[in-house]
């Protein structure tokens, strides 16, 4: 089995990682390729794998081609790549919002995997929700689900609209927890509360609470009320929230979010 990455970003290189560090391929079965040589050499220095110049070389001998761009170089790599694929090799796209009928299309090619990972995959956290074309080869799908289990946990579903939604809730995800590790963080600041320890009381803070809901049998609704004393501390600052829809600002955050995924999906 040989795998090619067309594209050798952040999310290439928790592939690759993820890969070679759980042993499921070798690093010489391994190539990538990139408009940016010095992203390539990177990745040959660090992971041993191989580099190319050419993404039809480096798709020549591949089983499963990864394509790692930007969704908005799609139709360059097409007019590059269209027909060019075997019908034993399997294209899996990490694109944002490109639809699997988009890419059999741009590629004339039936046998696709469409991932929507998160960036906690750079260290084996991610959330990966995947499908696949019915003209998948078996072996591939397997491959697949062996190499996202490396970088973190996956999820499979049949319906493809889920993964558009999943862009919006886990892949964007990280960023909306982050603003929010942000916004805790300057309050403590704001409050009189020293940099270092403002950032070391959240950061802390938002790991024990998390593992705390991983572990609690009670819904976050519950635990949330547990914390909150009437007439306390929690309490006053829950109202705050609330009065300025705190809740109702994130569902129409991430409601954006979808509804972008879609237009880039149509662009």
């Amino acid at each position: 089995m040989k795998i090619s990455f067309i594209g050798s970003g952040k999310m290439a290189e928790a592939l690759i990682s993820g890969i070679t560090e759980s042993h499921t391929l070798s690093a010489n079965s391994i190539n990538c390729t990139d408009r940016d040589d010095n992203k390539t050499t990177y990745l040959n220095k660090k992971y041993k794998i191989n580099k190319y110049t050419n993404n039809l070389d480096a798709i020549k001998n591949a089983n499963i081609i990864f394509i790692c761009i930007k969704p908005q170089d799609i139709n360059i790599l097409s007019n590059e790549l269209k027909d060019q694929f075997k019908n034993n090799q399997t294209i899996v796209s990490i694109l944002a919002g490109t639809q699997i009928q988009t890419l059999q299309k741009l590629f004339n090619h039936d046998s696709i995997i469409r991932i929507m990972p998160n960036t906690p995959a750079q260290i084996k956290k991610s959330v990966s929700v995947w499908t696949h074309t019915k003209k998948t080869d078996p072996i591939h799908i397997k491959q697949i689900k062996s190499i996202l289990a490396s970088i973190g946990n996956e999820f499979y579903v049949e319906k493809e609209e889920l993964i558009d939604m999943a862009t919006a809730l886990s892949a964007s995800g990280p960023a909306y927890l982050f603003l929010f590790v942000e916004s805790l963080i300057e309050a403590g600041k704001n409050i009189g509360i020293p940099d270092n320890l403002s950032k070391d009381l959240t950061t802390q803070m938002i790991d024990g609470s998390i593992n705390l809901l991983n572990f609690s049998e009670e819904s976050p609704q519950k635990l949330r009320e547990n914390v909150t004393s009437p007439g306390g501390t929690t309490e006053a600052a829950l109202t705050v929230l609330i009065k300025t829809n705190f809740k109702a600002n994130i569902i129409e955050a991430i409601k954006a979010a979808y509804e972008r995924g879609l237009q880039l999906g149509k662009s």
